[in-house]
C-alpha cells in the first residue's frame, strides 16, 4: 500500500531540504566544537551541443552562425559530416577565423577547442563547384 504525501507536506519537505543545506556550512564552520563533519562531492555530467541557425547547406555566399556549448574541462572538437565529394567538386568554408577546403571524404573539424565554452560562430561558404547539393550536419564531442 502507497501512503500519498499531500501538497503542504512535499511542500514542508523540501522547504527543509533547503534549509538544510543552507546551514549546513555554517555548522561546518563552527569547527570541532559542533562534534560532527561531513564531507560533501558533487559531480556535474558533461553536456555538449552543437545548434545551427539553420540548414548548413554549401552554397556560394551562404552564410549562418553555430552555437557551441560544451561543459567538458579538457575541451570538445567541432565536426561537419556531408556527403563524399566527387572529383570535380569542391567547396570552401570560413568557419569562425579559420578558411578550410571541404574534404573530399565527407569529414571534417572545424574547431578544435582546448576549454570548456559557450560561444556562437559565423560561418560562410566561398568558391562552391558541386554537381548536387551539399548539407553539412555538424557534431560536438568532449575531449
Amino acid at each position: 500500500m502507497t501512503k500519498k504525501i499531500s501538497a503542504k507536506r512535499r511542500m514542508f519537505l523540501a522547504l527543509a531540504a533547503c534549509a538544510a543545506a543552507i546551514l549546513a556550512p555554517q555548522v561546518a564552520a563552527a569547527g570541532p566544537t559542533a562534534g560532527h563533519s561531513y564531507r560533501l562531492r558533487a559531480t556535474v555530467p558533461v553536456a555538449c551541443w552543437v545548434r545551427p541557425t539553420g540548414t548548413v547547406m554549401a552554397e556560394n555566399g551562404r552564410a549562418g552562425s553555430v552555437v557551441e556549448a560544451c561543459n567538458s574541462p579538457g575541451g570538445f572538437t567541432v565536426s561537419a559530416q556531408y556527403r563524399p565529394l566527387a572529383a570535380s567538386e569542391k567547396a570552401k568554408i570560413v568557419y569562425g577565423d579559420r578558411s578550410m577546403n571541404l574534404s573530399k571524404s565527407g569529414m571534417l573539424e572545424l574547431r578544435r577547442s582546448n576549454m570548456a565554452t559557450i560561444r556562437t560562430v559565423d560561418y560562410r561558404f566561398d568558391e562552391v563547384e558541386l554537381e548536387q547539393p551539399l548539407i553539412l550536419a555538424l557534431t560536438i564531442q568532449p575531449i
